[in-house]
This record gives structure tokens, sequence and C-alpha cells, in this order.
């Protein structure tokens, strides 16, 4: 499939009431088609890799296309000079989150790119550092205590910033590294109380999401050990 041909598709499912439902939740509207994100799922389960439409969909701007492209890409492809081009590219908090999720966290440079995000002052890069660390703590089983331990110094540091789209995926971050194990959500717990504590208001509103959910009878029990 082609650019233009999956440029087709999607003016074909785009609509304004569909536009219209993306800008209640805070995405960003103004290059979109008005796609929604099943029907973008769908068009991407037809694509293969390809990492020369990637870069020709993400240079169309268009929101949907964007998405498609981080679908796509080729992680082995996305050197540190691609890497930086894109997140300094995003308007979006969902194409942040679908470029960390499909592509960014998979890539050789990830965990580097952690550090550097993550402290920068852009609101959507910063935001893609943590969605980083959600991605790995939720599906990298190499990761070690050492690089947890790091992450949660991040994650303090950093707890204060008062953007929703970077308290919330802070918030997102510490909650994943929470559900990796027992350990795991027993030094979330105690970050989470540090920051409740001693911190910003801003700090205490995620502790609280934290807390809420690490605390659950759910997350618990799925650390329990089996009679």
């Amino acid at each position: 499939m082609t650019k233009d041909e999956i440029l087709m598709i999607l003016e074909e499912k785009s609509s304004q009431e569909n536009k219209d439902s993306m800008a209640k939740f805070g995405i960003n509207t103004a290059n979109a088609c008005g796609v929604t994100s099943a029907d973008i799922r769908e068009i991407g389960k037809k694509l293969r890799k390809d990492h020369a439409l990637a870069l020709e969909l993400w240079e169309t701007g268009i929101h949907e296309a964007r998405i498609l492209a981080t679908m796509v890409a080729d992680k082995n492809r996305m050197d540190d000079e691609l890497l930086e081009k894109w997140v300094m590219e995003i308007n979006s908090w969902d194409l942040c989150d679908q470029f960390c999720t499909n592509l960014a966290y998979k890539t050789e440079s990830a965990k580097m790119k952690i550090y550097e995000w993550a402290v920068q002052n852009e609101t959507f890069v910063k935001r893609a550092g943590f969605a980083m660390i959600a991605n790995i703590a939720a599906k990298d089983e190499t990761l070690t205590a050492a690089e947890v331990d790091s992450y949660c110094t991040l994650i303090l540091n950093e707890c204060d910033d008062s953007r929703n789209y970077v308290r919330k995926a802070v918030s997102w971050a510490l909650r994943n590294i929470g559900k990796r194990d027992d350990d795991s959500r027993k030094l979330a717990v105690k970050i989470a109380k540090v920051m409740r504590d001693g911190g910003s208001k801003t700090a205490k509103t995620t502790a609280t999401e934290v807390l809420n959910e690490l605390n659950s009878k759910e997350v618990k029990t799925k650390f329990r050990p089996k009679k």
C-alpha cells in the first residue's frame, strides 16, 4: 500500500464527529483527519514493516498518518538523529504514546533516550521519557534492579512538573514499575510515599494514584504466593 492510498483511506474514514471527539480527549486535531483509533489499528494491521513508507507518512504531518508511521517503521533503522527529529515534532499526547509504545522503546537507543528525554523542558519530549519507562517496565524482562532504581530516581526528581501531560506519564511509569513483581511493587509504594509526604501538590496527586492502584487487592493478589 502506498502513502497516497493510505491517505485516501484515512480521508474516507474521517469525519468531523470523530475529530470533535478526539478534541474532547485533549488530542491536538490541528492536522488530524478525524479517524478513530480502531480504524487506525485496522489499517495498521494491513501494513507490513516498511521504513521508507514510514518516513513518507511522517513527513505528511497528518496526525493519523504519523501514528501509522510509528507502526510500520523499522526499529533497527531509527537512529539517534531520526528519533530526535520525530520526538521533537510530536504535538499531541496520543501520538507521543504511540511513538513510544509502537516503536521508540524497542530501539537500541531506548534506555539512553529515557535519561535524555525525561529531563527536557518540551512537554511531549518529557512525556516520552516517562512513557518509555512505562513501556520498558511492563515489557522488558531483562530490566535490572539497578535500572529500576535509576528510573525511580528520575521519577522523584521530576515528579513536581505540574503539566498534566507530564504528570500522567510520571504516574504511568511508576505504576508500571510497581506491577512488575512484589519487590518492585514495594519499591514503587515507597517512592510514592516519599512523593506524598514531602512533595508538591502535583507529586501528592501522582502519589495518590500510584498508591491506590498498587495497594489494591487486585495488584496485591497478583503477587501473592499460590497455596
